[in-house]
C-alpha cells in the first residue's frame, strides 16, 4: 500500500489517496480529481499524447518514489 496527495500527482489540493498498485491509485487519483477539481480534469481530458505521456512519467515516478506502508 502506497499513499500520495492529489499535488503530487499533479492535483489541486493535498487529499492524501492510498492505493495497492499504480493502477488502482490512478483510478482514485482520475474519480477524486472529476469530482473535486473540474477544470483539472477537463485540462487532462484535453492534453496531447505528448503531455499525457510526460504526466504518466511523472506520475509513475512519483509512485515509485512513494514509501511503501506498513
Amino acid at each position: 500500500m502506497k499513499t500520495m496527495t492529489c499535488r503530487e500527482m499533479g492535483g489541486d489540493c493535498d487529499m492524501e489517496i492510498s492505493a495497492e498498485t499504480s493502477a488502482e491509485m490512478a483510478k482514485k487519483m482520475t474519480a477524486h480529481v472529476m469530482e473535486s477539481h473540474p477544470e483539472v480534469a477537463e485540462k487532462m481530458s484535453s492534453m496531447t499524447d505528448a503531455e499525457h505521456d510526460v504526466w504518466e512519467n511523472e506520475f509513475h515516478k512519483n509512485w515509485d518514489a512513494a514509501p511503501e506502508e506498513k
